[in-house]
């Protein structure tokens, strides 16, 4: 190999470097962390609406929802059948915010922690439950998709 394709070879790594480097610093991590919130906003209002296809609407494909007390659901259909039995609770009422996220500065990948409250109508009488979450959002063609969702709560149920 000569000293000139040596050469070559280093400057378009460089570039390709600098390149990446580029787009990674021209990622707004303030406005992907803005526009989560936003959603954050959209999935409470699809979950007061009780719509279980548009509140799994907000998972990934391969999605995992993870509640208290049962197994991990993955996938879209298993997500929205979860969600669906959530809302079968009389007097089903939950909201959610989050009070912390970061975003990976690929942009690509993120975080949110919030908190939650939960009530519903059970046998025993009325059911109040508060508690804390996480959840992984992923970009999946360009939007932000939950790859994951899971929250505990603060107390006994």
């Amino acid at each position: 190999m000569t000293k000139s394709s040596v050469l070559g070879i280093l400057v378009a790594c460089a570039m390709v470097m600098a390149s990446h480097a580029a787009s990674a610093q021209s990622v707004d991590l303030a406005a992907e962390a803005d526009a989560i919130r936003a959603l954050d906003v959209e999935w409470v209002a699809a979950v007061a609406a009780q719509d279980a296809a548009a509140t799994a609407a907000f998972y990934a494909p391969d999605g995992a929802i993870l509640p208290t007390g049962s197994p991990m659901a993955q996938g879209t259909d298993a997500v929205a059948a979860v969600w669906q039995g959530l809302f079968e609770l009389p007097g089903f009422v939950l909201t959610f915010e989050p009070t912390f996220i970061e975003v990976s500065a690929a942009g690509d990948l993120a975080y949110d922690i919030g908190t939650y409250a939960l009530s519903f109508d059970s046998d025993q009488g009325p059911v109040q439950d508060n508690g804390k979450y996480v959840v992984v959002w992923k970009k999946v063609d360009g939007v932000w998709k939950v790859a994951a969702d899971i929250f505990n709560s603060n107390g006994a149920m």
